[in-house]
């Protein structure tokens, strides 16, 4: 018997699982579907944008992977959530060109169905970067 879910097979499946779909190709293809640019955006202060546009198409690289099951009696619904850190190179950062760091402009939440598709999206950027262009 397990006796914990720290040692239950679910997590090795889950992890083989995950190193298959390549999170970082779906949050690239992403970035340039939607061309580097978000549509209708609320900062965390409440101010609307119209357009945020990236100068720089930003390095999306994973912070952490959520799985969510919703109980059968409400649909037996699954989705995957993808939390990415947008960065821009060191080589485009003119500041730290004789570093090996990059630029954090925010962040990147993909909602994926189990079908693998995007159902939801969440950013927060850093609108006072200067690779963010935010049009009011």
């Amino acid at each position: 018997m397990i006796s914990t879910l720290k040692e239950h097979p679910i997590w090795h499946n889950i992890t083989r699982t995950l190193e298959q779909i390549n999170p970082n190709q779906i949050a690239n293809h992403h970035l340039q579907v939607c061309q580097a640019e978000i549509n209708g955006y609320w900062d965390e202060s409440d101010q609307f944008y119209e357009t945020i546009r990236f100068t720089q198409l930003p390095a999306p690289e994973l912070i952490s992977i959520s799985l969510g099951l919703t109980p059968k009696e409400t649909g037996n619904t699954n989705w995957l959530q993808l939390k990415y850190s947008l960065t821009i190179p060191s080589s485009a950062n003119s500041v730290a060109l004789h570093s090996s760091s990059t630029t954090t402009i925010g962040e990147l939440s993909l909602i994926l169905d189990d079908r693998l598709e995007v159902i939801d999206e969440n950013w927060f950027i850093d609108i006072r970067s200067p690779y963010v262009l935010a049009i009011q």
